[in-house]
């Protein structure tokens, strides 16, 4: 008897040690659904709540227990933090902070939150309650950009609404922006310091809801808040500068928002490293374009050039440059960049675009040259044949024994090619004839091979050579039947437009730039889905999203709530989607 009730004793120890341990359930089909709020206290649009904040959420599935900060947000923000308790499938969300009186909140749930599988809460939840007795009804919606590469890693971004004017001085959360000489806020807004009024995250397609809203003054900013501290940091995050709004009633507009890198700081060159005895690799502090960097020298301890440099590509795929001459060792050197561009198309500090180094002795490389990447990849597919095949080689390549060396295979035919040096390690092949469609194309190469032969009766071992042939690259052309045209016009006041496509099959993007009366032919297409956005460009051709040092509100950007379809043939875009209007 005593032994069964040991045995019931220890069965029942196990099952509340496996109950007290929270895990992903185990057995049945992959669970890929998101969290859903299932009930909710207080009530959507609840009024006369007190002022100590309580709010608790059941949804239909156990959540991950901890949260990061930026997985509950509130607006209007409060002086002190939220305090999140999570059991089982229940959030409770509290805090110390008095709440204002007669005053609606808003509290959003972002994709942080997710369930024990991982799946994030899809789309943001909110709930607006009031303080007083009414709720404020006003609300805002639009679309914030989303690149491909946000939408992949799950990095949504967010819109804030910061208050202008003297509707600042009415709220508790900015008495720590006051004005050291006047003791009150500022009327605009601190950006880079100061959290949003009314914050919320844009869903997986970019678009967002703002609820809960009173009418006033606001300057609207869309930014990635990649550390959750609910800041626009110019630094690290993306973040674009919409404008200034007046809110009330009548407002019915929808906003576009864009994005894009707001650190006005640029890019400087930090140092240069040596890599060989006659490679270098100047060394920058961001991103640089690497075509900006043809007008870049070398210069002697008596200032006059040592010679002209050759853009190569490393062994790490960043630009490199090699000389003809090998410089004297030990003895200093100024590398020089004053052309030189980021991605962003600003050029380098004109204080920080030189480093002097010493050179330092280097074996002779006597190594041949190396390909380092040809585009198209072996393997890719939907190829437009008229599109030339691009090698990049590790070092200088001397001579023009290419052209002769080089031809394409297809349906076992062989083409000659004519290839064009755009600098020392960069070439571009293209056939003496056309290409096909819907083929299979390889880019060869001759070279000799020597071997030496089996010793013959006398020990004597002659030398073989004989004519071997590499593929450098296999593609296959796209089909005929697939390749489709798109023009059109688009609404102008501004001048050109930028249009921008971006394959949903294929993920390549595809731009051209419009007439001045918006009009526009893009060719080279396949058939398929395309994600499809406009601007006007900056003068570097890029999407401006504003500035904060100076402030400058964003060009207007624009995006159709709809995937365009391009059919085979000609495609005329106004017959095909509703485009929003470009002020």
């Amino acid at each position: 008897m005593k032994s069964s009730w040991r045995l019931l004793l220890l069965g029942l120890l196990l099952l509340l040690l496996a109950c007290a341990t929270v895990v992903a359930p185990s057995g049945g089909p992959e669970d890929k659904l998101a969290p859903r709020v299932a009930a909710v206290y207080p009530m959507p649009n609840a009024t006369n709540m007190p002022t100590e904040l309580l709010v608790r959420l059941e949804f239909d599935e156990w959540i991950q227990p901890s949260l990061p900060r930026n997985a509950v947000v509130i607006s209007p923000p409060l002086e002190k933090k939220l305090k999140l308790k999570v059991s089982g499938d229940v959030l409770e969300i509290s805090s110390n902070a008095v709440l204002d009186s007669n005053t609606t909140y808003t509290l959003t749930l972002g994709n942080s939150l997710k369930d024990l599988r991982g799946n994030a809460i899809a789309p943001p939840f909110q709930l607006a309650f009031s303080t007083g007795n009414h709720i404020d009804s006003l609300s805002l919606s639009g679309k914030i950009l989303l690149t491909k590469e946000m939408a992949a890693a799950k990095d949504l971004p967010s819109i804030g609404l910061y208050p202008l004017g003297t509707e600042r001085s009415k709220r508790n959360y900015l008495k720590k922006y006051r004005d050291s000489l006047l003791n009150a806020p500022d009327t605009v807004p601190f950006l880079t310091k100061e959290m949003p009024l009314f914050f919320t995250q844009a869903d997986s397609n970019g678009f967002f809801k703002v609820i809960g809203l009173s009418p006033g003054k606001y300057r609207v900013v869309a930014f990635v808040d990649a550390n959750g501290n609910r800041r626009l940091d110019q630094a690290t995050e993306l973040g674009g500068i919409y404008g200034d709004i007046s809110l009330d009633s009548l407002f019915k507009d929808s906003l576009w928002l864009p994005l894009g890198n707001l650190d006005t700081s640029g890019v400087v060159l930090d140092s240069v490293k040596q890599l060989g005895a006659t490679v270098i690799q100047p060394i920058f502090n961001g991103a640089v374009n690497p075509d900006s960097l043809k007008g870049c020298m070398l210069y002697g301890s008596n200032k006059k050039v040592l010679d002209s440099l050759q853009k190569i590509l490393a062994s790490n795929g960043k630009p490199a440059f090699a000389i003809s001459v090998v410089p004297v060792k030990d003895s200093s050197y100024v590398f020089k960049c004053a052309s030189a561009k980021d991605s962003l198309g600003r050029h380098l500090d004109t204080l920080q675009n030189e480093f002097e180094f010493v050179w330092r002795e280097f074996p002779n490389d006597t190594f041949p040259a190396n390909l380092a990447n040809v585009v198209p990849q072996s393997g890719q597919k939907l190829v437009f044949p008229e599109k030339p095949v691009l090698l990049t080689y590790d070092k200088v390549v001397y001579g023009d024994t290419l052209e002769k060396d080089l031809f394409f295979v297809v349906r076992k035919d062989t083409l000659p090619v004519k290839v064009i040096r755009k600098d020392a390690a960069n070439f571009e092949v293209q056939s003496l004839t056309r290409l096909p469609y819907d083929a299979k194309i390889s880019l060869q190469q001759r070279y000799l091979d020597s071997t030496l032969a089996l010793p013959d009766s006398t020990g004597k071992r002659d030398t073989i050579v004989e004519t071997k042939y590499k593929v450098l690259a296999s593609f296959e052309t796209a089909p005929k039947l697939r390749v489709a045209t798109l023009q059109g016009k688009i609404s102008t006041t501004q001048g050109k437009i930028k249009i921008r496509l971006r394959s949903v099959e294929t993920g390549e993007i595809k731009d051209t730039l419009s007439l001045e009366d918006g009009s526009f032919k893009m060719e080279s297409l396949l058939d398929g889905k395309y994600l499809l956005d406009y601007f006007y460009p900056d003068s570097n051709g890029y999407l401006d999203v504003g500035s904060l040092e100076p402030l400058r509100f964003a060009k207007p950007w624009r995006t159709p709530s709809d995937t365009l379809v391009l059919q085979p043939g000609e495609n005329i875009l106004e017959q095909l989607i509703t485009l929003p209007k470009l002020p």
